[in-house]
């Protein structure tokens, strides 16, 4: 391992263990583990309910990651043209500015009115959520695209769908690399409010259930599963862009 991916790590595992440290001393300092339980009493919650949290984790992360793929398949590819076509750009910041700013959860009662309770809501929310994320990252990455390259393309010869392929997609990569994970952490955040208002199962119900049953151990338990996940994709996506950048792709 190169040495600033050793130091990396080195601060990753200290701010895990000052983390846990500090998180140790305020709940002895309160002393009431019905409000703010330890981390030792979460981590024997979550090894006693950790089918529970399995069976959970699995439904949840089925949802976000359709609703995360629906999103991406639809916005990378709007995004790139749109980075490579400034009137479509135009247009679709004017709609964008509008819809983007509604947070994904304010959809439910719609949601709720033409879909109903269950996993499709559920879904429709995650791909509001991750959707204006990528799309953003996408439109970003191909709008930066060296235009010396462009133009040295153009002039050899290549075709428009050539000059895509070639110079637009690869430029394009890194900054639709950064969207995908911003979308999958929003798709996540936006997930727990959808189950929390009405799904069959997830962690956003065990929170829930938690809450009703004066559980704080399991909710937070439920909560760090949550946010295990989420930094396990962000980690593979970035691998991912790294394999691009490593293969000349990106």
């Amino acid at each position: 391992m190169p040495a600033p991916e050793r130091a990396a790590a080195g601060w990753a595992v200290a701010g895990f263990v000052a983390f846990v440290g500090l998180w140790a001393l305020a709940s002895g300092w309160i002393a009431r583990p019905q409000v703010f339980p330890g981390p030792l009493s979460v981590a024997a919650t979550a090894w006693e309910r950790r089918l529970d949290l399995v069976d959970a984790a699995g439904r949840s992360g089925l949802r976000v990651g359709v609703g995360w793929v629906g999103a991406s398949a639809l916005a990378v590819p709007l995004g790139w043209a749109a980075g490579a076509v400034p009137p479509l750009d135009d247009e679709l910041r004017r709609f964008t500015g509008l819809v983007r700013s509604i947070p994904p959860f304010a959809w439910l009662p719609l949601l709720l009115l033409w879909v109903g309770i269950g996993d499709t809501t559920s879904v429709l929310v995650c791909a509001l959520g991750a959707f204006f994320p990528v799309l953003e990252g996408a439109r970003t990455g191909s709008s930066q695209a060296p235009p010396a390259l462009l133009h040295a393309a153009r002039n050899l010869g290549a075709s428009p769908a050539r000059v895509l392929l070639a110079v637009r997609i690869p430029a394009a990569l890194p900054g639709t690399f950064t969207g995908l994970r911003t979308g999958a952490t929003f798709a996540w955040m936006s997930l727990v409010a959808a189950e929390l208002v009405g799904a069959d199962g997830g962690l956003g119900q065990l929170i829930l259930d938690a809450r009703n049953l004066a559980r704080p151990d399991l909710a937070i338990a439920g909560m760090l599963c949550i946010g295990a996940i989420a930094w396990s994709v962000s980690g593979v996506l970035h691998q991912l862009e790294r394999g691009a950048r490593r293969w000349g792709v990106a």
